[in-house]
């Protein structure tokens, strides 16, 4: 099957590559502005970042003397349909290093929308960031400043004077007050608040100092709760809420007949689903502090986004950011199309995964010069473990097959009896390592440690002497093992056709691979809502899907699986009675209930080392059970490839964070 997929890949590049002769090598000429008479040179300090002038200063000892603007807004400012560059600043903009170079700006970047629009990870903002030195360090952002009190239960913000959403209006406390009272505490909207605004089973307090300042108090220790603020896992851009235009839509502000009205003409029956639907990120009328604001929605064909006028960074002479006048983000079917428009120098910007994965790989570097891309940037978004294995543990429609996936040889037999090396090669083309499901690679928690690599290792003998150690010894004509009740085993491995998209492939590997030991499975690939509702309805047998344990771009206490959160898809029905107390679910075993003290833990602990120990703790719990089967990590000298237009300058290594916008807004285009 994937040799005829590749096959077809081969022959639409060919005609593809015709078409693009007689089309002169674009099928579509974009025009953008004229290039900004900024000098551009390298940036000798590299990628970094500091909240204000004043601390850019202080640690460089430069100074930034003038503000100066792109070439679009210029000729806006010269035909007075907008406020001058320093007007537009706050009066403390963040200083930005960029990775390579100064400028230029100018131009326009091309992405694609599969399943998940690149776009989003280049328009995150929030209250705070991560440290872009790899270092893990939450950094104001949105705010200027961030201080703990002696006991970490009081935070205190203070937010950038001057500081203004994209339509020009001033972001103010008033803003933040709208977010906490009329978002937060409003139990229409919000029936239930985010658990990380909570701790000690208590929602935090905020309260308004100024214009400018506010607070936000907790009963118990929460010093990681600034970190949540700029992390992946944390709703970052839904405390970003611009009262000015949100309250026409909110209830308790608006004019119940002209509420109405807006109702019925957008085709909304309750005003929480008009309000939302205004909330997203996509609404291009919707006030934002994105580099970057969308003119249109984004089930347009392309949707289109453009700097944002009055963006609050600058870089380290001065300059406007973001550099890049727009983006264009292009609708496509599949996988397959991506990889198309790659080779045919259509995009600027792609991750492997979304462009038919390590199949594609050899294709891809094929026609690297054609398209005019590289594979050198590696980075850290998507899941290091690929096609992990789950199991249902509580299907109430089998209690056997359920009594025995609970049973940790059963599990570490079917690890064993993988043979991860031929699916490495026949899969990944020997790029990717076996591994069980690990968090992300160095420090501080090292996931290519061998303490991730237990039962990879390919022992059929091994698997078989723990199957009949379980007990399962009678088999049927056909060779196959018996379950514990004398009843065939025919269980589904239910494989997410979403991410990673080669996962069916894989599984399929793995049957043939059990077929060995006597353990009969059957596969079925799956759409991602489906698969997703089978998960939550309890209904699944078994199932696949990519997966990690946290690091990297998502911080272990925010990862649902390091820690058996709500909506643990390894175990939903456990995790459904530790976040019910008891009252719905099915009970855990103790050391998923340690998992949950762990966590608890963490939250309440200001110290970093002491942090990561009990995170490593938590870690070997995971490998002790092996709640999940991991087959292969990504390889560190591989990594997750990101394939980046060659024209594409200042492409900053993803953070051990997340991807910040800040660091994409330093992007710049050679025309």
């Amino acid at each position: 099957m994937r040799f005829v997929k590749t096959a077809g890949l081969v022959l639409l590049i060919c005609l593809v590559t015709v078409g693009l002769v007689f089309a002169g090598g674009k099928q579509e000429e974009t025009v953008a502005p004229a290039a900004a008479a900024v000098a551009v040179e390298s940036s000798d300090l590299g990628l970094g970042i500091w909240a204000s002038p004043a601390e850019f200063q202080a640690a460089t000892g430069r100074t930034v003397t003038q503000f100066n603007e792109a070439p679009m807004l210029a000729q806006q400012v010269a035909e007075g349909n907008l406020p001058q560059v320093s007007e537009r600043l706050p009066a403390e903009p963040m200083v930005v290093s960029p990775t390579d170079q100064i400028g230029p700006y100018g131009g326009t970047l091309n992405f694609a929308v599969t399943t998940a629009p690149e776009v989003i990870f280049w328009t995150h903002e929030g209250f705070t960031a991560f440290n872009p030195d790899g270092s893990g360090e939450t950094v104001p952002s949105v705010v200027r400043s961030f201080d703990w009190s002696n006991d970490n239960r009081t935070v205190t913000f203070r937010l950038r004077e001057g500081l203004r959403w994209s339509d020009g209006e001033p972001f103010t406390t008033e803003d933040v007050q709208f977010w906490w009272e009329d978002v937060v505490l409003n139990s229409d909207l919000t029936p239930t608040p985010h658990s990380l605004l909570s701790v000690g089973g208590e929602l935090g307090t905020l309260a308004v100092v100024d214009r400018y300042t506010f607070t936000m108090t907790f009963v118990e220790p929460y010093p990681i709760f600034t970190m949540y603020l700029g992390s992946w896992g944390f709703p970052r851009n839904s405390v970003l809420r611009p009262k000015h235009y949100l309250k026409q839509f909110h209830v308790d502000y608006a004019d119940s007949a002209e509420l109405d009205r807006i109702m019925r003409a957008e085709g909304h029956s309750v005003w929480t689903d008009l309000f939302d639907n205004k909330s997203e990120r996509h609404n291009p009328e919707l006030p934002s502090m994105s580099p970057w604001i969308p003119t249109a929605w984004d089930t347009e064909p392309v949707q289109r986004w453009v700097r944002n006028p009055y963006h609050f960074r600058v870089d380290v002479n001065g300059n406007q950011l973001p550099y890049v006048d727009e983006i264009l983000s292009h609708r496509l079917s599949d996988s397959e199309a991506v990889a198309l428009k790659l080779m045919s120098g259509e995009l600027d910007f792609a991750r492997l995964g979304f462009a038919g994965g390590m199949a594609n790989m050899p294709l891809l570097r094929e026609n690297m010069q054609r398209g005019g891309f590289n594979l050198d940037h590696t980075g850290q978004w998507m899941p290091n473990s690929f096609a992990n294995i789950m199991f249902n543990f509580t299907h109430v429609d089998e209690p056997a097959v359920s009594e025995l996936y609970r049973d940790v040889r059963f599990r570490r037999a079917l690890s064993t009896a993988i043979d991860r090396e031929e699916i490495n090669d026949i899969i990944y083309n020997g790029q990717m390592v076996p591994s069980q499901v690990a968090p992300f690679q160095g420090p501080p928690f090292y996931g290519e440690s061998d303490k991730f690599l237990v039962y990879t290792q390919h022992d059929p003998d091994l698997a078989n002497r723990l199957l009949d150690e379980i007990g399962l010894t009678a088999r049927d004509r056909e060779g196959y093992r018996l379950g514990l009740d004398g009843q065939p085993l025919r269980p589904i491995i239910y494989a997410t056709l979403a991410w990673p998209v080669e996962t069916v492939e894989v599984m399929e590997l793995v049957r043939e691979h059990w077929d060995r030991v006597g353990i009969r499975v059957a596969v079925r690939g799956e759409a991602g809502p489906l698969w997703a509702a089978r998960h939550n309805n309890n209904e699944h047998d078994m199932s696949a899907r990519g997966a990690h344990l946290g690091g990297g771009p998502v911080h272990p206490t925010l990862n649902q699986n390091a820690f058996a959160l709500g909506g643990w898809q390894w175990a939903p029905e456990w995790a459904r009675w530790l976040d019910s107390n008891g009252q719905q679910g099915f009970e855990p075993p103790d050391d998923v209930k340690r998992l949950r003290e762990l966590h608890a833990m963490i939250l309440r602990e200001p110290d970093l080392d002491r942090q990561n120990e009990l995170i490593n703790e938590a870690y070997q719990i995971h490998m002790d059970n092996l709640w999940s089967i991991g087959i292969v990590r990504d390889n560190p000298l591989v990594g997750q490839q990101r394939i980046v237009n060659n024209r594409v300058k200042n492409v900053a290594p993803e953070q051990a964070g997340e991807p910040d916008s800040g660091y994409f807004a330093q992007v710049t285009v050679q025309q």
